[in-house]
């Protein structure tokens, strides 16, 4: 199956047979897409939006504590860039060396320092040259962004990097992490966390932290403090619902064991964990920090080893007190990763599902969603389905938006109990244009997780670039597609998304109700999840509701609930709205739906035996209104004699006529769209009916699939 990606907002998850990419990439009018080249287009896994600049770095040599390199930070660009702005970053244990390269002071911004420059860039692109001193060893970090000051755009961003870990003497550097364990920065570098999350203590002096509050009982030992993370800004933000545990040593010989275990606090990252001491002193005693809970974790790109944090050890620890760790934070070589650790929070919050697992399907041992990122890691930006697991590149935790959006993608894996609809996302695909309409559903749903979820109802890319999912300015044709002119109709994700927003914020309470109706029927597009799938769990399909959901350039006005057009025209939500003999609808692999996985499979019996399949229908009174259906026919039989046949009649009282015949003889080895015109019932109630008969031998098989009305 092909890992969802996510494009310029807009690819989807992988769905289907194949890896389907998601990469979030937007299109705009202003980068000129049609002169630049795919990214990484021999990848299987990649379906990013066309890129016109690029930034790599390169080292002359690995830096050992005290050393120096040069690093050659190289810029190309297949447009000319009026304004380019680089933005250089390093950890604090780097220290920067622009002299010439006309980079600005570097500014501390949190545990990294970042230096700037804007500049014309030609197609001949430009390279820029610097040194770093290494200062402490251990794991280090040199970026480039690269983004276009003038006409920002994902097609005018890049971010390039190189990943080594300084060795505390000459040769002993290597290129790359090793390892996943990382000392903490304690309180004396880090900056504390303020209660509420969102709120940033960029520029404040560190202060002493405010520990939970524990008081030892005798014989006890209790650890406190607080655990933080920075994001892009150098905003500190408490580290929430972190699996925390405490070890120790009894004697200097002794193995080391866990003493107790928890979770940092849920709003302020705060911990206070009490254990009895084995003895009246403990030789040591230390806290340790883990990116795997029960329902979340983060990994490396593996899949094999999750994060941990572990402070130094307090020594000769008497029982009966209290043992303040501090305010901890991981290196800033790995932020990120536990960035989006935390991020995870906001969609553990809204996931509503009554169980301490993501949906209602569980209620114990609970599936996890896995997130996949290391420093520099190249690999992203997607959902596998397959595997199970979110995918991201190095500087994707940047954006909690697109953390949330590809974790959304896993979470309608878990609602859909492993579903998908058959992919239509073009390539590359985009959050502010036409799709398909799978495509708009998937990646609409991911987006409105994303928007619901921050509260903002926002899309942002992780070099700042963003896309309000709620505009409801419809498209003006003379202009071309952009961040703020996005195109019309539920093809489109951008729609899709604002649409879902709304609902759940002005209808639907909440999207609670959404999740549990995706838990108990599947939808391949958001027309059917609105039009015949809310209905079936009472969900709210009014006018009021069609109405909001116009605002958004979604017209589902003219469309009532089942009886009027086709209800299940996808036959996702199985036999609801038919009425039929013989167990003719079904989602068996024997043959792929045209859409989705369900279809009804009328014929195929060998045997004398007639198949019905009907559904009663208003059939507008203006307009122009086209039934449309896609049809498949297989068969053992040979020649052209008509021995089996499947009609498309229409029942109006006692009158029945049939609109279209078809046979054996018309066998072919696809869906074929067919259409008939229903003008002669304008204004009226008739019965649609499908109608398969065999002979005695030779089966022949009529697969019939995603049915509907469309009235000009």
């Amino acid at each position: 199956m092909t890992p969802f990606r996510l494009l310029s907002v807009g690819a989807a998850l992988a769905l289907g047979a194949a890896v389907v990419p998601v990469t979030i990439a937007a299109a705009t009018s202003k980068a000129p897409a049609a002169v630049c080249v795919p990214a990484d287009s021999d990848h299987r896994h990649d379906e990013a939006a066309p890129d016109c600049v690029s930034a790599a770095v390169s080292m002359d040599r690995l830096p050992a504590v005290g050393e120096t390199a040069t690093v050659k930070i190289r810029l190309g660009t297949q447009v000319p860039v009026a304004s380019a702005r680089l933005a250089v970053r390093l950890p604090a244990t780097l220290r920067l060396d622009a002299a010439g390269t006309g980079l600005s002071a570097p500014r501390a911004v949190g545990l990294d320092q970042v230096a700037e420059q804007t500049f014309p860039l030609p197609t001949g692109g430009r390279t820029v040259t610097l040194k770093v001193t290494a200062l402490a060893a251990g794991p280090a970090q040199v970026e480039a962004d690269l983004t276009d000051a003038g006409a920002p755009d994902q097609a005018r961003s890049a971010h390039g990097t190189t990943v080594f870990t300084v060795g505390d003497l000459p040769g002993t550097s290597v290129a790359g992490v090793a390892g996943t364990d990382s000392a903490a920065v304690d309180a004396g570098t880090a900056r504390p966390a303020t209660n509420g999350h969102s709120v940033p203590l960029v520029g404040t002096a560190p202060r002493s932290p405010a520990a939970r509050s524990a008081t030892a009982a005798p014989g006890q030992i209790c650890a406190t403090g607080q655990f933080t993370v920075a994001d892009k800004t150098g905003a500190w933000l408490a580290g929430r619902n972190i699996p925390v545990s405490v070890i120790g040593k009894t004697t200097s010989s002794a193995s080391s064991q866990t003493y107790a275990t928890g979770l940092t606090g849920a709003a302020d990252g705060k911990y206070a964990l009490c254990f009895t001491s084995p003895v009246t002193t403990m030789y040591s005693v230390q806290v340790k920090f883990t990116s795997d809970s029960s329902v979340w974790r983060v990994t490396n790109n593996a899949g094999q080893s999750t994060y941990t944090v572990t402070t130094a050890a307090k020594s000769n620890v008497p029982s009966g007190t209290d043992q303040n760790f501090g305010t901890t934070s991981p290196t800033s070589t790995y932020m990120r990763g536990w960035h989006a650790f935390d991020t995870m929070n906001l969609l553990w919050a809204i996931r509503a599902s009554g169980t301490n697992c993501w949906t209602a399907r569980e209620t114990a041992t609970c599936t996890k969603i896995t997130l996949h990122w290391q420093p520099g890691s190249t690999d992203g930006t997607y959902f596998d389905p397959d595997g199970r697991y979110v995918a991201f590149e190095d500087a994707d935790p940047d954006s909690e938006h697109l953390v949330l959006h590809e974790a959304g993608h896993h979470f309608m894996d878990l609602l859909y109990n492993r579903w998908w609809p058959v992919f239509d996302c073009p390539d590359p695909h985009y959050l502010t244009e036409k799709s398909g309409p799978t495509c708009a559903w998937t990646e609409g749903f991911a987006n409105a997780i994303t928007g619901y979820a921050k509260g903002d109802g926002m899309f942002y890319w992780p070099d700042g670039e963003s896309v309000n999912l709620m505009s409801t300015k419809p498209f003006d044709p003379s202009k071309p597609a952009s961040h703020t002119n996005i195109e019309d109709g539920d093809l489109v994700e951008c729609r899709v998304a604002g649409s879902l927003i709304d609902l759940w914020r002005n209808v639907d309470n909440g999207p609670a109700a959404t999740f549990d109706l995706m838990r108990r029927y599947t939808s391949s597009t958001f027309r059917e999840h609105f039009n015949d799938d809310r209905p079936l769990t009472g969900m709210n399909t009014s006018a009021t509701a069609r109405n909001l959901v116009y605002t958004h350039t979604i017209d589902y006005r003219t469309t009532t609930p089942p009886g009027t057009g086709i209800a299940n025209g996808g036959f996702e939500s199985g036999t609801a709205n038919w009425t039929i003999t013989g167990g003719v609808v079904g989602n068996w692999p024997t043959y792929p739906a045209q859409q989705g996985s369900w279809y009804a499979w009328m014929g195929g019996n060998g045997v004398v035996n007639t198949d019905t399949l009907s559904q009663q229908i208003a059939v507008p009174s203006a307009g122009t209104t086209t039934l449309t259906y896609h049809l498949r026919i297989a068969t053992k039989e040979t020649g052209t004699t008509a021995y089996d046949t499947f009609k498309v009649q229409i029942v109006d009282g006692s009158t029945t006529t049939t609109l279209g015949t078809f046979s054996n003889a018309n066998a072919g080895t696809g869906y074929v769209l067919r259409s008939a015109s229903l003008n002669n019932y304008r204004g009226r109630t008739v019965t649609l009916r499908f109608v398969s008969v065999e002979d005695s031998s030779l089966t022949t098989d009529f697969l019939l699939d995603t049915i509907a009305l469309s009235t000009t």
